[in-house]
């Protein structure tokens, strides 16, 4: 044996009896790296790192259009039919100025082509062209905070509810959402596997949607957000005070329920609040172990815990400390604020199913005031600090009319706390996108990305009313709304 050879197996030697040490410090970031590196160092160039590990660094040519990122075998579109847009202005999402007379081609689902028509070359053979003179051609736009399993208005009471009628009102919702320009959204909470369905019925063009992503049920502890005996919104106890629990309690259980979602194809892990430290740590840890992002409900001392374990996104504004924002700043952490749902609460409640104005009631979840002045402030912090900030809505209740009007109010949240149009935009768009985790695939117009887009009749970036002017959307490289109907 080589000289080199009998130093490696010494080290591996060592490797086995420092196990006990290992494993103790098995949270310690480069433990078992210390050993390999150090064997290395004394092997020269005797070590190779084993071939998975080496193919784990190759990119996969094609995957799954959502979160997981799955292999998937290649995928020819040479033979799908070509759709061109011509003559419109076009807002690309990558933050430069607007382009006049711009071409946009699309195949299948991708995008080809993107530009000033002097330098973008209509193609010929095009199944269909669509004239965009005078309007606005821009990224589809994004809601990342949804809920598919929201209870729509008039005489909810009337009607026992199941996972199936909540499929059906979620298709309804799906609707809505797409026709509207909103061609991806994050489904954080929904009852069973409800927005799964919702999502591959979009996928195999059953209904009509957006592209969905989704998170499974929250993950709590017992009682907590997420496993309630009495509803959040509303404060009633739930029939046989909410049956049995549901929550998680201890390190290890938060990771075994990471784990559960994972293995029914989440894209998302969505935690509650309120939670030991050691929950949130162990399980945002399993969660991005498995490639996994994590959004958080959260408040308080709760909420900078998450962001110091590395949580990827904080829902909602309620009750944040004075260092959650430079705590988001220094972890990377992304912000969709949901101002409108907290102003429903505080400007009307919802009549239909019972809440009255004025904030949450007989909840213990949401012991604290809300205040839209400080939520407002929260969102100008973080935008001033350079936070990602998204759009997400949150509407718990008359979704049938509340949506897509929900949307757009949020644009105008958002605007009130400091951001300018162009800002605003980009969280609807690219900043969304990259939240999502799908920054390659959608959020802007340029080859390569998923072809959704939106036209509309007037500039957005002048005001942002001018998104309510749907031409046309398309979604997936299908037109979804056609403005010559």
């Amino acid at each position: 044996m080589s000289e080199a050879g009998t130093q490696l197996r010494m080290m591996q030697a060592m490797a086995v009896h420092s196990v006990p040490e290992a494993t103790a410090n098995s949270r310690r970031p480069g433990v078992r790296m210390t050993l390999v590196s150090l064997a290395v160092l004394l092997a020269g160039t005797a070590f190779v790192a084993p071939a998975a590990a080496q193919n784990q660094s190759r990119p996969i040519p094609e995957t799954s259009d959502d979160v997981r990122r799955l292999p998937i075998p290649p995928v020819d579109r040479s033979k799908a039919p070509l759709v061109v847009l011509t003559g419109g202005t076009l807002i690309d999402g990558r933050g430069g100025a607007a382009i006049p007379n711009a071409v946009v081609v699309l195949q299948g689902d991708r995008i080809v082509a993107a530009g000033p028509a002097r330098s973008t070359p209509v193609p010929a053979g095009a199944a269909r062209k669509i004239d965009a003179t005078g309007l606005y051609v821009l990224p589809g736009l994004i809601d990342l905070h949804i809920h598919f399993t929201q209870q729509r208005g008039p005489n909810m009471g009337l009607y026992s509810d199941s996972p199936a009628a909540a499929a059906i009102r979620g298709s309804a919702l799906a609707d809505q959402l797409v026709t509207a320009g909103i061609t991806a959204v994050r489904d954080v909470g929904t009852s069973d596997d409800v927005a799964l369905r919702i999502k591959e019925a979009v996928d195999r063009g059953i209904i009509r949607g957006p592209r969905v992503f989704w998170s499974g049920r929250i993950i709590s502890s017992t009682g907590g957000h997420g496993d309630e005996v009495t509803s959040t919104a509303t404060g009633k106890q739930k029939p046989a005070l909410g049956g049995e629990t549901r929550g998680y309690n201890g390190p290890w259980e938060w990771r075994t329920a990471v784990r559960s979602q994972v293995r029914v194809l989440v894209d998302w892990i969505k935690l509650g609040a309120p939670a030991d430290r050691e929950e949130l740590v162990a399980a945002i840890d399993e969660a991005h172990s498995l490639g996994v992002p994590v959004a958080i409900d959260s408040y308080g001392k709760y909420t900078d815990w998450a962001i110091e374990a590395g949580v990827d996104t904080l829902e909602h504004p309620l009750l944040m400390s004075d260092q959650a924002v430079p705590l988001m700043k220094k972890h990377g952490t992304a912000f969709v604020p949901t101002i409108g749902a907290f102003d429903n609460l505080l400007e009307g409640g919802y009549p239909t199913a019972g809440i009255p104005t004025g904030g949450f009631y007989h909840t213990h979840s949401r012991r604290f005031v809300i205040d839209q002045g400080d939520h407002l402030k929260r969102v100008t912090e973080a935008h001033r600090a350079g936070v990602p900030i998204g759009v997400g809505t949150d509407i718990p209740f008359e979704n049938e009319w509340r949506y897509p009007d929900a949307y757009f109010r949020e644009l105008d949240y958002l605007h009130q706390a400091g951001m300018s149009n162009a800002d605003v935009l980009a969280s609807a768009t690219r900043v969304g996108a990259r939240i999502m985790k799908m920054g390659d695939k959608l959020g802007t117009i340029e080859p390569g990305k998923i072809a959704d887009l939106l036209v509309v009749g007037a500039n957005p970036l002048e005001s942002l009313k001018n998104l309510r002017e749907v031409r046309y959307v398309i979604a997936d490289g299908k037109v979804v709304v056609d403005g010559r109907e």
